[in-house]
């Protein structure tokens, strides 16, 4: 009984001496970058990710030296070593913990961390269980490198083929933050176990079961697709299983992942119906549908046409389904190589048109569209605006990025509605009295370039006044030039002349805006000694 009570003393004072010790042990912390640091709290290590306590598992195992990780025949990784070199290292973390300090644990941590990021977040460094959800972490706060690897780092470690990497990637959903090209890519060249898993699984169901309804196994499919890889790549997975069906149950497994996904969120309807036409060719649906050469390219709803990133080069090509193109009210054409607007007239009832990003070098065409109210051409190659008097309710009207455009058209003072315009980027190097509202509207005045460096220099030795700040002109800056200007015409003067008098005779050349008298009879007397000397 003594030794059971002398047992039990010890045993609560040790438990009060660990206690005190964590509770009294220092804090150290050690800034990796401005998004990571490691901080001993307590005697344990915890990661903080812009500010807020990264909670996640993680144990010093053992170190490869970088600079051969690729040396290794059979041991590429940290998850390799785990399993090849020390199995039970996970398991026995509080045996390690017993023989290094919280101090020395610290220390290590720090060290492989570091060395990861110095090494351009290589998850090869750290054990998957860390390397990954804090990639992740990092990317969505905004590490610039994070974002830039975390995909590529998922898709090379898939295409390791270490099964244990593949299974925590999968099991985690990692794959769908692969896009498209890298998943298609996983796919074509490894051909990987869980998706021959998946297919034998579903094959077997389907010659063991002949008749039944697929309902149930195909739903059950779906919701593992969607649970490991995002429903973004569920087109690109069924057309890779389609391969290993048997194809008398290959129409029935389309059509029922397209009922039971159609209305979800992100799923990619068209590329799934454009990968999988040939099952749809006497469907019903409930859609209509914009062709483009005999593909299907965009859906057709609520009045609204999306046509982004199509490759389109001709409008004339686009047909609906259902011939309803004077329903279409808002049409995108943005990022395709559209060169020329014919063909754009069949939208007679289009308010909201965006040919932003194209080839497009000519305004002209637009006569039909009388119910256009937004036009935005930003990002082409214009050089050109015809008659654009026909669009009575154009109110918006954007051709920023036209580096062609030299001088605001006269014609756009024929626009009655027109109230923004947007002339940025481009190269206005001329102003006019006639088209002085435009210049003046929406910041265009910012972006003029009638002007060079003697004007610069010599506004800001003046007026102790930065004339642009960004590469964009302050407003007062720009009114200076354009009244400079004027007045350089009108008197025949330069700066070098305005220096000349101001060394001379010490008075102003300008004041408030005018040419004084003193130097209105300096230019004569210049101008009389000019003709003597050329005279003689």
């Amino acid at each position: 009984m003594c030794l059971i009570q002398s047992f039990l003393s010890v045993f609560f004072i040790t438990i009060i001496f660990y206690v005190s010790f964590r509770i009294l042990a220092p804090t150290r912390e050690f800034e990796i970058n401005k998004y990571l640091k490691l901080k001993l709290e307590a005697g344990r290590t915890n990661i903080y990710v812009k500010g807020r306590k990264f909670q996640q598992c993680m144990y010093l195992l053992l170190n490869i030296p970088v600079d051969r990780v690729e040396d290794y025949d059979e041991i590429e990784s940290i998850d390799e070593a785990a399993e090849v070199l020390d199995r039970s290292m996970e398991g026995n973390h509080n045996n390690l913990g017993a023989r290094i300090s919280p101090e020395e644990e610290f220390q290590g941590h720090c060290s492989n961390i570091q060395v990861w990021v110095e090494n351009g977040y290589d998850t090869r460094i750290l054990h998957r269980n860390l390397a990954f959800p804090l990639l992740k972490r990092l990317s969505e706060v905004g590490d610039p490198m994070a974002r830039k690897v975390f995909s590529e780092e998922i898709a090379i470690r898939l295409a390791s083929n270490h099964p244990t990497v593949i299974q925590y990637l999968t099991q985690n959903g990692y794959l769908r933050y692969l896009n498209s090209d890298e998943f298609e890519s996983i796919l074509d060249d490894l051909r990987p176990t869980f998706l021959q898993d998946m297919t034998a699984n579903l094959r077997y169901i389907l010659e063991h079961n002949p008749g039944t309804d697929l309902t149930s196994p195909i739903d059950s499919l779906i919701h593992q697709l969607i649970r490991d890889f995002g429903i973004e790549h569920i087109s690109l997975i069924t057309s890779k299983i389609l391969n290993e069906i048997p194809e008398n149950y290959r129409n029935d497994i389309v059509k029922d992942i397209y009922k039971i996904l159609r209305n979800r969120n992100k799923f990619p309807l068209i590329q799934y119906i454009n990968k999988h036409l040939e099952y749809f060719e006497d469907f019903e649906f409930d859609y209509n549908f914009i062709k483009y050469e005999g593909k299907i390219v965009a859906i057709f709803r609520n009045d609204k046409i999306y046509l982004n990133n199509q490759n389109i080069r001709k409008i004339s090509s686009l047909d609906v389904i259902n011939d309803k193109l004077n329903e279409v009210k808002d049409l995108d054409l943005s990022n395709n190589q559209i060169s020329d607007l014919r063909g754009i007239d069949k939208f007679s009832n289009v308010r909201v048109l965006k040919l932003n990003n194209n080839k497009i070098t000519k305004i002209q065409g637009l006569e039909n569209l009388k119910r256009l109210e937004k036009l935005f051409l930003r990002h082409n190659r214009i050089t050109e605006i015809k008659v654009l008097k026909n669009l009575i309710n154009l109110k918006h009207l954007d051709l920023s990025n036209n580096p062609s455009i030299t001088e605001i058209p006269e014609l756009l003072n024929e626009l009655p509605a027109l109230e923004t315009i947007k002339l940025w980027n481009c190269n206005i190097d001329k102003y006019s009295e006639s088209t002085e509202k435009i210049f003046w509207m929406n910041q265009n005045y910012r972006f003029f370039t009638g002007y060079n460096e003697d004007d610069k220099n010599f506004y800001e030795n003046s007026y102790s006044r930065v004339a642009l700040s960004d590469n964009k002109l302050y407003k007062k800056f720009v009114e200076w030039v354009l009244k400079m200007r004027s007045l350089m015409e009108n008197f025949k003067f330069s700066y070098q002349d305005i220096y000349n008098f101001n060394e001379e005779t010490s008075k102003n050349a300008i004041w408030s805006g005018r040419v004084t008298n003193d130097f209105k009879n300096w230019l004569d007397d210049k101008k009389y000694q000019t003709k003597i000397t050329s005279f003689f």
